[in-house]
């Protein structure tokens, strides 16, 4: 066995996600499970608005607004992940603003991680939205990046398929 495989071996990883409707807290969960990992759910203060067209303004406005939302307590401790999944939905072809907020806060316990994503989305720009949050993250790339088109509101039999390829990427 090589030493990159035995070392991700005894990774401790941990799933951080952001859920608006509950697709991507499906897919955290799913690979939060298969990985047999902590999961982590953060969450805004402020509520979004889940249905209409304002829900596009609200959640839009805070991608090109560029801000930075108030979080919900949460306990996390990053000294103890060797490996960190973030889950995110698409928003504008970027990732949610929530997870700025996150990095910000926990910018020096983030640093040397392996770093993985799942992006989800219905009207495309899941590959922006990881390239523009591997930069905030101040990496060049993601090790391993999934993406699905909203497997609730488009389902697809290859959905769990491709979480099981995913998982099996990391170790």
């Amino acid at each position: 066995m090589a030493n990159r495989e035995k070392r991700r071996l005894k990774m401790s990883k941990i799933v951080i996600y952001y859920s608006l409707e509950g697709s991507t807290e499906l897919v955290a969960k799913k690979i939060a499970e298969k990985l047999n990992c902590d999961v982590l759910k953060i969450e805004t203060k402020k509520k979004y608005i889940v249905k209409g067209f304002f829900k596009f303004v609200h959640a839009g406005g805070d991608v090109f607004m560029n801000r930075k939302p108030e979080l919900k307590p949460y306990d996390f401790d990053g000294t103890k992940y060797d490996t960190v999944i973030f889950a995110t939905p698409v928003w504008a072809s970027n990732f949610v603003p929530a997870f700025k907020t996150f990095i910000d806060a926990n910018k020096e316990t983030l640093k040397d991680k392996h770093f993985s994503i799942y992006t989800g989305f219905l009207g495309g720009g899941a590959e922006d939205a990881a390239k523009k949050m591997a930069e905030y993250l101040g990496i060049e790339k993601f090790e391993n990046h999934l993406i699905l088109v909203d497997p609730i509101k488009k389902p697809n039999n290859d959905n769990d398929k491709k979480i099981e390829e995913f998982c099996n990427l990391l170790g």
